[in-house]
């Protein structure tokens, strides 16, 4: 009787079979199932992450998980080879080594989409964006437990330091205050204390990402370090679908690290520059923009105030379209900061953190009407009076 397994079957030169063949192919499938679950592990461990909101992840778990699946590729990948080249099956071993290399790419791939955002400084919240930014939680927050060579802890905070840091005790002690003065001003409690890391982690810095804000590395501790605290804060009671604009989350930190008079300053000294720019013919504006770090973002208020009627424009609306949304430079930290210190002291915490944990792109000015009950018009009418009324100065028309 024809047995079919003999044409998986070498002979050996004695005349006698080998399951060699086989057994490697099987082999083979057996670590391209576990690149695959490792990979799906590590990407279910992120998701549930964010779904839960955890502010401090078990990063070694994940870091296992990630060093699992590129590991057992690779050998995957190296049997895979050796059985295209040796044979039989060659097809077969080709399709798995193949089915191996997809949990890499996609890592690949997730990282490429993330650096090139980054370099556009464009932080959307979509899925790709979120695992990664869940990546880099895990991995920042293991470097600084493990490597960083000093901690301490307050109440509120963990903080991670070098040796340049002179005064470690006495920063943790002021910027403790700090957090609990943001607490008792807003209501918010911290859920866990808070990782502050004072220099950079996986080459970053002067950021939060999620439970873990990275600050000053020099002391003593400044406004970076209120700065990127306040978003460590509120990203402990933001819901996993919460997608605020970056003039509301930059705004928000930004009102945290200087008083009401310095932001609106900062606001008017912007809206000043852009409307004597405005006056200039093109080719001289232009080459006024070369002064500003994004020069994009820039030219396209510069071209919105040319194009609006006298008195600048809306600049709430331009600030939180599509382009604006979750673009993290420029005028989002210059007027975010003043326009969402006014918001705090004329409606209170309370309204302000409503507006700013259930706003989502394409409902700003809806939300604002819910809110506040009242329409962006007269909302921006009613900042920019609050700003010049701080300054002292009037508003350019």
């Amino acid at each position: 009787m024809y047995d079919s397994q003999q044409q998986s079957r070498e002979v050996t030169p004695g005349g006698r079979p080998s399951k060699a063949p086989v057994h490697a192919l099987r082999r083979l499938q057996a670590w391209v199932a576990l690149t695959w679950v490792a990979w799906l592990l590590s990407i279910g461990l992120l998701c549930w992450q964010h779904w839960m909101r955890v502010v401090h992840p078990p990063s070694l778990l994940f870091i296992f998980l990630v060093t699992l699946t590129f590991g057992s590729a690779l050998v995957g990948v190296g049997i895979g080879l050796w059985r295209v080249l040796r044979g039989p099956k060659r097809l077969g071993a080709l399709t798995l080594l193949l089915t191996a290399l997809c949990p890499v790419l996609s890592w690949t791939a997730l990282a490429l989409y993330a650096y090139h955002n980054g370099q556009r400084k464009y932080v959307p919240r979509n899925l790709a964006m979120t695992l990664m930014m869940r990546t880099g939680h895990n991995l920042m927050e293991a470097q600084a437990i493990y490597l960083y060579p000093h901690r301490l802890e307050s109440q509120r905070l963990v903080m991670f330091y070098h040796d340049d840091i002179s005064d470690a005790e006495g920063d943790l002690r002021e910027l403790d205050r700090h957090v609990a003065d943001m607490e008792e001003r807003t209501g918010l409690p911290i859920k866990a204390k808070i990782y502050w890391a004072r220099g950079s982690l996986l080459g970053q810095r002067n950021l939060c990402c999620f439970g873990i804000a990275l600050g000053s590395d020099r002391g003593p501790a400044d406004e970076l370090d209120r700065h990127e605290l306040a978003h460590a804060l509120i990203n402990q009671h933001s819901t996993h679908a919460a997608d605020p604009p970056t003039l509301l989350s930059e705004g928000w930190a930004e009102s945290q690290a200087y008083p009401g008079n310095v932001l609106a300053e900062r606001a008017l000294g912007l809206r000043c520059h852009l409307a004597e720019l405005a006056k200039l013919p093109e080719s001289e504006a232009e080459r006024g923009l070369d002064a500003f770090a994004d020069r994009q973002a820039f030219g396209r208020l510069l071209q919105n105030i040319r194009e609006s009627k006298p008195g600048g424009g809306s600049y709430l609306r331009q600030l939180t379209d599509a382009f604006w949304y979750h673009r993290d430079s420029g005028a989002v930290y210059e007027v975010g900061g003043a326009f969402v210190s006014f918001l705090l002291r004329k409606y209170g915490a309370e309204r302000f953190l409503e507006f700013y944990l259930t706003c989502r792109p394409g409902t700003f000015e809806t939300d604002c009407l819910r809110v506040f009950n009242t329409d962006l018009d007269a909302m921006e009418k009613e900042f920019w009076k609050d700003v010049e009324r701080l300054v002292g100065g009037p508003i350019p028309r």
